[in-house]
C-alpha cells in the first residue's frame, strides 16, 4: 500500500513538473510573439538581429516616401533633422517633391563648385536622421516605368533609321505608346524634332530620319527618343556609329549636368566642365502644355562653368544635355527632371543611387520592393533595397 501511494505521488509530481515546463515554454513563445508584434509596429529600430521582414521593409519605404521632412529642406544645404521625400502640397500618397529629389543629386538646390552629389551627405548621418540602425544598410533608386532600346543604323551615310523597342520592367512589350524622335547636332547644340510614331503589339517602331546632318561621316550628332503613354514614360539615345571615336554620350561622357528646382515653373541648369572647351551648349527638351515637346538651346561659347535658368511648365518630363567639344572630342552629359537615380541603368548612368551602392559581405538578409511614385505628374518606379548585417 505504501509503495502504491508513493508511486501515485511521484506520478503527480511528474505531471506538475510537466505543466510548469509547458507553461514556461508557452510564456517564452508568447513573449516572443509580443516582441515581434511590437517590433513591426514600432519600425526598423527594434528589429531582431540578423533577420528582415517584409513589414520592416515596407515601414522603412513608406517612411521615406510618405513623410515630408523639414519644411523646404530641399532648398537647404544642411541635412534636415527629419527626412522625407513626399510633396507637402499633395494630398495623394506617394507623390514626391521634385526639388527634394534634385537636392539628393546636387547637394543643394543652388549648386556650388565643385558639385559632389551624394557625397555631400554623410551616409551614416543620413541613416541616423532616418532612424535606421547602424547594422542596416539601404539603397534607393528612381527609374522610368518603360525600358527602351534604341538602334540607329546608317547605310552609306545617306539613310539613317532609328529602331525602338519598348517594354515594361518585366520585359512585356508596350503597344500604342508614342515615341518621339529627336536629332541633336553636336556642332551647334541644335535639337531637331523628327516626328513621332506608335509602337506595335511587339513594342517596336522605327523612323527614317531625314536630317541632312546625319549624312556626316564623322557622326557629329546622335538620336534621342522619348516614349510616352499617359503619365508613363521612358527615354534613351543612339548613335549612328557606336564605335565612333571622339563622341562620348551619357555614361561614356565625363561631363554631368544638374537641374535644380527654383520653383514649380523654373529650372536652374548647372554645368561644370573640367577644362575650357572649344564650344559649349546646354540643350533642353521639355513637355509642353498642349501636346508633344518643345526645345531650346543656350550657347555658353567657351565657358567651362555654366548656369542658366529656363521657364518650363510645372508638370511633365524635362531632359537636358551638356554638349562640349575639346580638341575635336565631344562630351555629352544627360540629365532629367524628374531625376533618374540608378547606377546600373542600361539606358544611361544618370546619377548614383541614394545610399550604399554595394552592401558588404556581412549581409545576413535583404529585401527589395518597387513602389509606383508620381513626380511632376509623371509616373516612375522607386526601388528600395534594405539589408541587415
Amino acid at each position: 500500500m505504501f509503495l502504491l501511494r508513493l508511486k501515485k505521488r511521484r506520478r503527480g509530481q511528474i505531471r506538475a513538473v510537466d505543466f510548469v515546463v509547458s507553461l514556461f515554454l508557452f510564456l517564452i513563445m508568447l513573449t516572443q510573439l509580443i516582441l515581434i508584434i511590437v517590433n513591426v509596429q514600432t519600425g526598423i529600430k527594434s528589429t531582431t538581429t540578423g533577420t528582415l521582414t517584409y513589414e520592416e521593409l515596407d515601414i522603412f519605404g513608406r517612411q521615406l516616401l510618405l513623410e515630408e521632412g523639414d519644411n523646404n529642406w530641399g532648398y537647404k544645404q544642411n541635412l534636415p533633422s527629419t527626412f522625407g521625400l513626399a510633396d507637402s502640397n499633395s494630398l495623394s500618397s506617394l507623390v514626391l517633391d521634385a526639388s527634394k529629389i534634385n537636392r539628393l543629386i546636387t547637394g543643394t538646390s543652388l549648386p556650388i563648385s565643385p558639385i559632389s552629389g551624394f557625397e555631400m551627405y554623410d551616409y551614416e548621418k543620413l541613416k541616423e536622421t532616418i532612424g535606421l540602425e547602424t547594422r542596416y544598410g539601404f539603397r534607393l533608386g528612381f527609374l522610368p516605368l518603360f525600358e527602351t532600346e534604341v538602334r540607329v543604323s546608317s547605310y552609306n551615310f545617306a539613310q539613317v533609321t532609328a529602331q525602338v523597342i519598348v517594354t515594361n520592367p518585366y520585359n512585356t512589350p508596350i503597344s500604342d505608346a508614342t515615341v518621339y524622335f529627336f536629332t541633336i547636332d553636336l556642332t551647334n547644340g541644335e535639337i531637331i524634332s523628327e516626328g513621332s510614331t506608335l509602337t506595335n503589339s511587339s513594342g517596336g517602331t522605327s523612323l527614317q530620319l531625314s536630317n541632312p546632318n546625319l549624312n556626316d561621316p564623322d557622326g557629329e550628332q546622335f538620336v534621342f527618343i522619348i516614349v510616352e503613354k499617359g503619365s508613363l514614360w521612358g527615354m534613351n539615345w543612339g548613335h549612328p556609329d557606336p564605335a565612333s571615336e571622339g563622341v562620348f554620350i551619357g555614361p561614356s561622357s565625363s561631363t554631368t549636368i544638374w537641374g535644380g528646382g527654383i520653383n514649380s515653373s523654373a529650372l536652374l541648369l548647372t554645368d561644370i566642365l573640367a577644362s575650357t572647351p572649344d564650344s559649349h551648349f546646354i540643350s533642353v527638351i521639355y513637355q509642353n502644355t498642349t501636346s508633344g515637346y518643345s526645345n531650346q538651346t543656350i550657347d555658353l561659347t567657351t565657358a567651362s562653368n555654366g548656369n542658366t535658368t529656363i521657364v518650363i511648365p510645372n508638370k511633365g518630363l524635362v531632359v537636358f544635355f551638356s554638349i562640349s567639344r575639346t580638341n575635336n572630342e565631344y562630351q555629352v552629359g544627360i540629365g532629367s527632371y524628374p531625376a533618374i537615380l540608378d547606377r546600373y541603368q542600361a539606358s544611361g548612368n544618370f546619377y548614383q543611387v541614394l545610399g550604399e551602392l554595394n552592401p558588404s559581405r556581412r549581409v545576413k538578409s535583404n529585401m527589395s520592393k518597387i513602389y509606383p511614385i508620381i513626380v511632376r505628374n509623371t509616373m516612375m518606379r522607386c526601388q528600395i533595397i534594405l539589408w541587415s548585417e
